[in-house]
């Protein structure tokens, strides 16, 4: 990725981008369309079977390749799938279409953040100066922000996305893990632990909490929570790149 990163930021940040993408993806909303095929593209979407929403979408560009339905359908489902680059073209042709088009600005944002972060902050800016109140291009911003090293200036922007949005998860967790790696993971512990201690907690949620805790000197605390899900070679593994990535 083409960022500027500090040196703790290149070895921690996979672990925020993963979260925070994939959270951010899941809490896109669209407003949906009248048409049956929009809303079965839509459903395969939802449904975890972006191939199939592409293949709609297509089928909808060949009778009317202007229609904004099926370009948000088919740019979705690229960027679901992993063709961000393919994705990028079709979010463009959205926005000559529709400039004001808020979908289309954090679609494109966020295929743009693996490679280009300071034009992907641009694209969320400019829905925050539409719509101010949309949390979740907030949470992008600090994601983008987060990738150029201002960790600062991306923590103020998840604290405004629950403003808007105290329950959002994804901006929490996405602000506890900036908090981590600009060297303040006493504070991002409050943060991860309820919901890392949560019945319905995930894997990853613990391995957030647990790289605060080692970060913040907890050594044992992060071993028991990682010795949850790893083999005590692989928990040895992940406290070492913890500790240094507080040391750095």
């Amino acid at each position: 990725m083409r960022n500027v990163w500090t040196s703790v930021t290149k070895a921690a940040w996979p672990l925020l981008i993963v979260t925070a993408l994939s959270a951010c993806a899941g809490g896109t909303e669209r407003i949906a369309g009248g048409d049956t095929n929009v809303q079965m593209g839509r459903a395969a979407l939802a449904g975890g079977a972006p191939a199939i929403a592409l293949q709609v979408g297509a089928g909808m560009l060949k009778d009317n390749p202007k229609d904004q339905e099926a370009l948000t359908l088919q740019a979705d489902a690229l960027s679901a799938l992993g063709r961000g680059i393919e994705a990028v073209p079709v979010y463009r042709q959205l926005l000559a279409l529709d400039p004001g088009s808020i979908n289309a600005h954090i679609g494109l944002g966020r295929v743009l953040m693996g490679t280009d972060a300071v034009a992907a902050e641009g694209e969320f800016l400019a829905v925050l100066a539409k719509a101010p109140n949309t949390p979740i291009a907030a949470n992008n911003l600090g994601i983008a922000r987060d990738l150029q090293g201002r960790h600062t200036e991306a923590q103020v922007a998840y604290r405004s996305a629950l403003g808007m949005a105290p329950s959002m998860q994804a901006a929490s967790i996405n602000l506890a893990l900036s908090l981590s790696i600009s060297g303040r993971p006493a504070e991002a512990i409050p943060l991860l632990r309820p919901l890392a201690e949560a019945p319905t907690a995930d894997v990853k949620t613990r391995q957030d909490l647990a790289v605060a805790l080692a970060m913040a000197g907890d050594r044992a605390g992060a071993a028991r929570l990682l010795g949850r899900d790893m083999s005590q070679a692989e928990v040895e593994v992940a406290l070492r790149h913890y500790v240094a990535l507080a040391k750095r």
